[in-house]
């Protein structure tokens, strides 16, 4: 056990490059994703607004829990949104269950974006990919997944945490 200001213990070899490569793993990931952005795309669609398409695929949500699915606030999923609905990619209509709220919905043309997207990202991951072999493709896919199933698991813990109420603190009095 370390004391707080006090150096770790050392790592073993087995281990110390596996934790150089995950304190870079944020630039890692940055640096992957500015490599497979493809220039058509410059101008197309945002990662945000690809994430809510991607849930819109699913059925109509209102803001608020496309918000929460993205990890975004609402007010910039609500611009997102605009952006969209301008676009003619979503459209928006009253919840028929609360007549109050309001319901964002795929556009025909929002999941032809989508498709087209797809499909130049398959693309596009099967040329990176063509240099491994097939076993090392499919180990890179299985790591992958497992890689965004935790992922979601840790942001699910996350938001379940968050989402309880905390403990009011004792107001002090004051003299």
């Amino acid at each position: 056990m370390t004391r707080p200001g006090s150096a770790p213990p050392p790592l073993d070899p087995a281990h110390a490059d596996v934790e150089i490569k995950l304190e870079r793993m944020g630039e890692l990931v940055k640096r992957m994703l500015t490599s497979v952005r493809m220039p058509e795309d410059a101008s197309e669609l945002t990662p945000t607004q690809i994430a809510v398409l991607c849930i819109l695929e699913e059925g109509p949500q209102r803001v608020g829990v496309l918000a929460s699915a993205i990890g975004a606030a609402q007010n910039t999923i609500s611009e997102v949104v605009a952006r969209l609905q301008r676009t003619g990619l979503v459209g928006k209509d009253r919840d028929p269950v609360d007549q109050r709220a309001v319901l964002v919905a795929l556009t025909e043309r929002g999941l032809q974006a989508l498709h087209k997207r797809r499909a130049a990202m398959r693309s596009a991951h099967r040329t990176i990919l063509q240099a491994l072999a097939v076993e090392d493709r499919q180990r890179f896919v299985d790591a992958f997944e497992l890689l965004v199933e935790l992922t979601e698991r840790a942001r699910l813990s996350i938001a379940r945490t968050q989402a309880k109420p905390q403990p009011k603190a004792k107001e002090r009095r004051s003299r």
